[in-house]
């Protein structure tokens, strides 16, 4: 019995080696990820430079920027501790954006239908370099040692002051997991569904009449098409959320509250 193209998603959805290069096709789409932000910063800046009126992209991208500064990073961290982390914030944002919206780009720009974000290893290294960073902030602020004492309030007994360090300690570490799994499951949620109504598409010509295949093929690409705008919305929002919530956890360690 044939099966259907829908039936079977999951290998469409893993990484998988390339015959050529030695990478994967999620470690190809970072590299590209990487490539495209590079030239794209570096021509806007030389155009900001050249040009003093922006615009077209270069105001596209000044007004992201200013947005994620003014609505993001600065309400949480403040003007003069936030302007240290904005190019990270900046870096991290526009990263999850080009890499969530490159696994909805056809050929040449995703030659193999992947998503970088829709692999865990990605995700997880993302929420490790924002554990890193809210680490490092919190000691570098309070100082080495005192930063992981006042992980424990202030008065605990000290027959409480282990175990409580524990649940600290576990707090800190489901921070970059909730990062990870959230944006892993999001974009590859999305995906799935466009797989499963493409998979279709190319079914009905096998398994429908044409007076139940034409309506079906219609009706499957305006759901393909409402989807996929749907996706562009997902990949922007997934984007936003990891750059806010990874404001909001660097906040909490370097406050005087810690």
């Amino acid at each position: 019995m044939r099966r259907l193209p829908s039936e079977d998603i999951v290998q469409h959805l893993l990484d998988y080696r390339l015959p050529f290069g030695g990478l994967t096709s999620h470690e190809f789409l970072l590299v590209e990820v990487t490539v495209i932000m590079i030239v794209l910063f570096w021509w806007a800046a030389r155009r900001i430079s050249t040009q003093p009126r922006k615009t077209g992209l270069v105001a596209l991208l000044e007004v992201a920027l200013v947005w994620l500064r003014d609505e993001v990073v600065y309400p949480w961290l403040g003007p003069e501790r936030g302007r240290r982390y904005l190019g990270f914030f900046w870096t991290l944002f526009f990263f999850i954006l080009l890499a969530n919206l490159l696994g909805l780009a056809p050929f040449p720009l995703n030659a193999w239908d992947r998503t970088p974000t829709g692999n865990l290893a990605v995700t997880g290294a993302l929420a490790a370099i924002v554990f890193v960073v809210i680490q490092v902030s919190g000691m570098r602020e309070h100082g080495w040692g005192k930063y992981w004492i006042d992980l424990v309030p202030a008065g605990t007994p000290w027959f409480l002051w282990p175990l409580l360090f524990v649940i600290e300690l576990i707090g800190l570490i489901t921070k970059p997991f909730a990062l990870t799994v959230r944006l892993f499951a999001n974009m590859t949620g999305g995906h799935a569904i466009l797989l499963v109504l493409f998979g279709f598409l190319l079914g009905v010509q096998h398994y429908a009449s044409p007076v139940i295949g034409v309506p079906s093929t219609v009706a499957s690409f305006a759901f393909i098409l409402f989807i996929s705008l749907f996706e562009v919305l997902i990949a922007l929002i997934q984007a936003y959320i990891f750059t806010v919530l990874s404001a909001i956890f660097v906040s909490l360690a370097v406050t005087e509250e810690h």
